[in-house]
């Protein structure tokens, strides 16, 4: 486990330090800077079958050797999991539908911490100390709002427009309190839009590159432009460029929506 937790620190580019909330912010910014949220390995979970989220070891393995983030159950249960081996106090929380952060509590404060959004939520959050906080970065603007002692709306905004809302039951669970949401989250059906389409996120200093299917938009504090890749070679050369991501994972991914009916290239 040592060497698996200096394994990961290396890959972050960041030393091992006492907990404290600089270090963890630090943590966050490296953690969203250096590992993408993606579902090529989600793909390739579902098709192992074997209990879906990675452990730490085979988490960090995956990264080094094929540049594999994840998305919230993966990104979010291993990053708690090496705050947990720093030193820091961690739960999981629910945010429905469909997502999962973490509770960190320091210094009798809670924050909320979510590494698996694909969003810029650069810092640790303590939702408790008032009742609304708002954070902007890369085109987008997210409001987390408190509606009851134990819920908070988490609203992401693009041009003053709401494109997706949550709710977050703030109440600490453990990895056992939330193999039901997992397993949903892997549903195998058309309704179970992550799992019809390729999405990945990357945050790469002033620029945010947003994948799904095949476009890219490039999005930085001042504007956004978008790639448009037809033919799949060009498409893999580029996904691998941006998101350094090995090659077999973007085609069992192409070819796991194709078995599905999802055609994204008709070379492919």
């Amino acid at each position: 486990m040592e060497q698996t937790v200096e394994n990961y620190l290396r890959y972050l580019k960041i030393d091992m330090e006492l907990p404290s909330q600089n270090y963890l912010q630090r943590l966050i910014q490296h953690h969203l800077s250096r590992i993408p949220y993606e579902t090529f390995s989600k793909f390739h979970y579902f098709y192992e079958g074997t209990g879906f989220v990675p452990s730490l070891a085979v988490f960090v393995e995956n990264l080094m050797e094929k540049g594999w983030g994840g998305t919230c159950y993966t990104l979010n249960i291993n990053f708690s999991r090496l705050l947990s081996e720093l030193g820091f106090s961690c739960s999981l929380v629910r945010v429905n539908p469909g997502h999962l952060a973490i509770m960190v509590t320091l210094e009798n404060r809670r924050f909320y911490v979510d590494v698996g959004y694909g969003s810029p939520i650069m810092k640790p959050i303590d939702l408790e100390a008032k009742r609304r906080h708002i954070l902007h970065g890369f085109g987008e603007e997210i409001i987390f709002t408190q509606t009851t002692a134990d819920r908070f709306e988490i609203d992401r905004r693009s041009n003053g427009k709401s494109f997706v809302k949550k709710e977050i039951e703030w109440v600490p669970l453990t990895e056992a309190d939330i193999k039901d949401d997992i397993i949903h989250s892997y549903m195998d059906e058309d309704q179970n839009t992550t799992m019809r389409r390729i999405t990945a996120v990357r945050f790469n200093g002033q620029e945010c590159y947003f994948l799904r299917d095949h476009s890219i938009k490039v999005m930085t504090y001042r504007n956004i432009r978008e790639i448009q890749m037809r033919d799949i070679n060009k498409w893999k050369k580029t996904v691998q460029e941006v998101y350094q991501i090995e090659e077999n994972s973007l085609s069992e991914s192409i070819q796991f929506l194709k078995e599905r009916g999802v055609v994204l290239f008709k070379n492919g």
